[in-house]
């Protein structure tokens, strides 16, 4: 019998969470058997990620739910607009004091996706809101892979254990491609919302060739987030590393890849983009 009252596991969606609901439905030794999965859906997922959701879902003998804090893209040009004042900060790029890009703190994360998150594990618990809950009642499954160790991180709240299956079984992101194939299913996409700052130019080349719309989406929230002096951010704010407009950012093959998002592992804890 587990000690813990619920074990969930956080799905992005991507390849390693979907590796490791497979690895949890199929018994494997170093994955306990999660109760739920849980997927927070930020409302600017990339089509394949919903695909997918939905493949899961019927796939899964493990219950798959979906769960959100609302449509992040739409509650920033909101208040951009000056209709709403909710804002997340997302990590986006600014001139720093030295001249060169300097990237934001995040803030989305926690509110679109950790929070609906632990909303619905408290509710499953039975717990209402702010009712105290007591230590180590849910262990947290997450999908961080045996190379990423470094974006490994215990959790903010003392009822919640983080734990790293894959990171344990020494499964690499590699790994998770036989699994996933083995099971019957195909390799999904990468899973982050449309518009974050941490792609590279092969994913905004993508985007804008193969998903117009979405594409036209990010150079509208690019746009949006321009000034954020209200924010406290003095010089203007862009999703492109370059610190150009999107629309006309240096996207093609030739141009160097100034970012690794890996050199910013704080900002990347597993729940987006596995």
């Amino acid at each position: 019998m587990s000690e813990y009252k619920i074990t969930y596991l956080s799905l992005g969606a991507g390849i390693q969470s979907t590796a490791l609901l497979i690895m949890s439905n199929q018994g494997h030794p170093k994955v306990p058997r999660a109760d739920v999965a849980i997927f927070a859906d930020t409302g600017d997922e990339p089509p394949w990620v919903y695909e997918n959701v939905e493949r899961l879902k019927d796939w899964s003998d493990i219950p798959v739910e979906v769960v959100t804090a609302g449509c992040l893209s739409d509650d920033v040009i909101a208040r951009h607009d000056g209709t709403k004042s909710r804002f997340a900060a997302i990590p986006a790029f600014t001139e720093g004091e030295d001249g060169k890009a300097t990237i934001l703190r995040r803030q989305c994360t926690r509110e679109y996706k950790i929070a609906p998150i632990h909303k619905k594990v408290r509710k499953l618990l039975g717990y209402e809101p702010r009712q105290r809950i007591p230590a180590k009642s849910a262990l947290c499954l997450l999908g961080i892979s045996a190379e990423e160790n470094a974006r490994m991180r215990p959790s903010r709240d003392r009822w919640i254990v983080n734990s790293f299956p894959l990171f344990d079984a020494r499964i690499t992101r590699d790994d998770c491609y036989p699994i996933i194939r083995d099971a019957g299913l195909p390799v999904p996409g990468k899973s982050s919302c449309l518009y974050c700052p941490f792609h590279n130019n092969a994913f905004w080349r993508e985007l804008k060739e193969k998903h117009p719309e979405q594409w036209e989406r990010s150079c509208q929230l690019d746009e949006a987030f321009r000034d954020m002096s209200q924010s406290g951010v003095k010089q203007p704010v862009f999703l492109h590393r370059s610190l150009k407009p999107l629309r006309e950012a240096p996207i093609g093959d030739d141009y160097p890849e100034l970012f690794d998002p890996f050199s910013f592992r704080s900002e990347c804890m597993g729940i987006c983009g596995t």
